[in-house]
């Protein structure tokens, strides 16, 4: 009998232990919610890293110039527009209103190259502002994303220009 009972104790021992070993489900949740996140990051950076490949590659005597860059800047558009759509992890919840002012600079960006690529009516003069404005927003939504990838490799960002608080107003450069 006692033998009975000590294989006995013995088995609930060993499942209150399995049972007491198991994962949480909480943090099963947030590991899977952290690693479907960093595939997003890694599609987007790729989507974008491509892009600028085909950008930088595109021939500039080439009649379908103005199309193709367009083209490619649009794609650009679409995968900013994208990624401020995720919602970020919650360690990483400081961030996502850089994706969302990166997102608002790139459109800014292709409506701007639009006009410089489409817009025969501008003059030189117009066209440079354009072109040089468009630039701007262009760079300060790579510099957001650059913000982000630094604070999701664990480094801090060196950049004074670019806050990491939600003002709920764009920062600027």
């Amino acid at each position: 009998m006692m033998k009975i009972r000590n294989i006995i104790f013995t088995i609930i021992l060993s499942l209150i232990m399995l049972a007491g070993c198991g994962s949480d489900p909480s943090a099963d949740a947030a590991a899977e919610e952290l690693k479907q996140f960093r595939t997003t990051v890694d599609a987007f950076c790729e989507t974008i890293s491509n892009m600028n490949n085909l950008i930088n590659s595109v021939d500039t005597s080439s009649e379908t110039y103005a199309t193709d860059i367009m083209n490619y800047l649009n794609t650009l558009n679409t995968a900013f527009s994208d990624f401020a759509a995720v919602d970020f992890p919650e360690e990483y919840d400081y961030l996502e209103h850089l994706a969302d002012e990166a997102a608002v600079y790139m459109s800014e960006a292709v409506t701007g190259y639009g006009q410089v690529y489409t817009d025969n009516s501008l003059n030189s003069q117009a066209m440079q502002e354009k072109y040089n404005e468009a630039s701007t927003a262009y760079a300060n939504a790579f510099k957001r994303i650059k913000v982000i990838m630094t604070f999701l490799n664990g480094e801090v960002s060196q950049d004074a220009n670019v806050s990491t608080e939600d003002s709920g107003t764009l920062t600027g450069n």
